[in-house]
């Protein structure tokens, strides 16, 4: 078996530094029991009975969502995979949406060239890309507890990681942030491994992936550097001599330097990166400190959301119960079957994570923090142990979890996630108002309600709208402000449905400021209104009436989600 670190023994020299490391490594000395075969075999198959019946559930939950046509950013990364199989992976469309995600985009690409317009290979892409990311994190924790007596909650945690919510919605709903999640499992995995040029690979896939992912690596690979450095012993330039075989996993950013310079160099004046226009410059968000509705959104997606804060808390409590000891100058708590090295660097990996994730705050997206979500699930279960709860303890206390992330994907049920953000009718149900904590656009949200499966049923209802009630290219859909981005896409000519499809289909006009009919003096002969549920400030009608005859409400409903539409002919 590979060691963690050069010297996985070694520790520093002074008491402080010592019960620094003993903190921060999760206090975890590893032993080497030898269990008998009778208690080994119903522990394997007890484990692979957990994961069978996990994947089987993720299949399940997304199987009625394989024909989803994606909406509002999805749609646009979608598109982006039309574009480069269409225009045969030409590097200006592999560049997705100012993003340099030349790998992934490359790779939804290439399933497009099998059946164009296929919203089915999209999910069958994303989810073996969850998948890859499931077998990661199920490896890394094998690494780290590879006691017998931890293959059970192991495969538990595996079954946490795979069924959150946020994971199964974007194997529907196409983004980048997904690669971002399984390239960040891997590289720790690797890493932890010493696995150097496999974590290359793996490092270069993530950060062309975007750029967070890149960030992310360097931030995984500083916290390497620091480890080691930190239970090296000897001089500092015996510690540096111990960095040396780490050197192929600095490729990834030598490469990205390198297109950075070249994009510079051949196309002078734009940005090689995505940037946000708003905000203080990247290098103070990143550097200095701060707590703004943002930041407090972020920690709230990555602490509170779809029962987020039952591990959360798991982790304070345990986090309070080290402070205390460390204060009291008691001896560190054991771990039977753990490898403390491991442990170590996945406290300090994850708390570098969840920090720089929540330096660039933009919109309230959830996948943005993904992979922070990932790698803080690890140290839940660590909680869990050190705090020494027993193991059926801790198998209900998972086993509850991952059944509450299954109700999750498909409702929001979480009280204290009500509680926080708030909710908005959506026909008899209610979803959260994701925007409430920063007044962000737009309306209740848009892709920041992409936390769970349940957003699909916007896609349902305004598909049945359209194909209900649009019957000629010249009608022109109208939707509240804030909703046009995306929200119907193209339609099919045959069947009025959304569809990602290029031939024998249209792109409709979507107006999101239909009040200027009212007094324009060229206005659409038709028009068809759909009042979303998520929009804060829904057109009144009667404003168009001078204009338009507005007929009557036609309400459209699913398993007691409900959307509105209007008929407007002009006068």
């Amino acid at each position: 078996m590979t060691r963690f670190a050069t010297n996985p023994v070694a520790r520093p020299s002074s008491s402080v530094g010592r019960r620094l490391i003993e903190l921060g490594s999760a206090g975890v000395r590893r032993t080497t029991p030898t269990p008998s075969s009778t208690e080994i075999m119903p522990s394997v198959f007890a484990s692979r009975a957990i994961l069978i019946l996990a994947g089987a559930t993720a299949a399940l939950l997304l199987a009625p969502h394989v024909d989803f046509i994606p909406m509002w950013d999805g749609w646009a990364y979608a598109e982006c995979a039309m574009d480069v199989a269409a225009n045969r992976f030409s590097l200006v469309f592999l560049r997705c949406y100012g993003h340099p995600a030349y790998i992934y985009s490359g790779v939804l690409g290439a399933f497009q060239l099998l059946d164009l317009g296929n919203q089915f290979l999209l999910v069958l892409v994303n989810g073996a890309v969850l998948a890859l990311a499931t077998v990661g994190f199920h490896r890394l924790m094998r690494r780290t507890f590879p006691g017998t007596g931890h293959e059970a909650d192991v495969a538990l945690l595996t079954a946490a990681f795979l069924l959150q919510p946020p994971f199964l919605a974007s194997v529907v709903q196409p983004s980048l942030d997904l690669p971002v999640l399984t390239g960040t499992i891997w590289c720790v995995a690797l890493l932890v491994e010493r696995r150097w040029f496999w974590c290359a690979a793996a490092g270069t896939a993530l950060a062309f992936s975007k750029e967070t992912g890149v960030l992310l690596f360097a931030v995984l690979l500083a916290c390497y550097v620091v480890w080691v450095l930190a239970r090296t012993p000897g001089t500092f330039t015996a510690r540096l001599r111990a960095l040396i075989p780490l050197t192929p996993t600095v490729a990834p950013l030598v490469a990205y330097a390198g297109y950075v310079i070249t994009f510079r160099v051949f196309r002078p004046g734009e940005s090689p990166v995505w940037t946000s226009t708003t905000g203080p410059p990247l290098l103070e968000r990143l550097l200095v400190p701060r707590i703004d509705a943002g930041v407090r959104s972020y920690l709230a997606l990555l602490f509170v959301l779809n029962f987020a804060w039952l591990p959360a808390t798991w982790i304070a409590v345990d986090a309070a119960a080290g402070v205390v000891r460390l204060a009291l100058r008691r001896s560190a708590r054991v771990i039977a079957e753990a490898d403390r090295a491991v442990i170590g660097f996945l406290t300090l990996a994850a708390v570098a994570t969840v920090f720089a994730l929540t330096r660039f705050t933009t919109f309230s997206n959830v996948r943005y923090v993904m992979a922070g979500t990932g790698l803080l699930l690890p140290l839940a279960y660590v909680a869990l142990v050190r705090l020494g709860i027993g193991p059926s303890a801790r198998r209900v206390a998972l086993g509850t979890y991952s059944a509450l992330l299954v109700v999750s994907a498909v409702r929001t049920v979480d009280p204290v996630s009500r509680r926080l953000w708030g909710t908005f009718a959506f026909g008899s149900h209610r979803m959260l108002d994701m925007t409430s904590i920063t007044a962000e656009c737009c309306g209740v949200g848009r892709d920041q309600l992409v936390y769970s499966l349940e957003f699909t049923r916007f896609h349902d209802l305004t598909d049945s709208v359209v194909a209900t009630l649009v019957r000629d290219t010249a009608t022109v859909i109208g939707v509240p402000r804030g909703m046009e981005y995306y929200t119907v896409g193209r339609l099919d000519l045959a069947t009025w449905r959304r569809t990602l499809r290029r031939t024998g289909a249209f792109r409709p006009t979507v107006w999101d400021r239909v009040w200027v009919f009212a007094s324009a003096t060229t206005a659409p002969q038709s028009m068809v209104y759909i009042a979303m549920p998520n929009a804060r400030d829904s057109v009144k009608l009667r404003l168009l009436s001078n204009r338009y005859v507005v007929g009557p409400e036609r309400r459209f409903e699913a398993d007691g989600y409900a959307l509105s539409a209007y008929e407007l002919r002009l006068r």
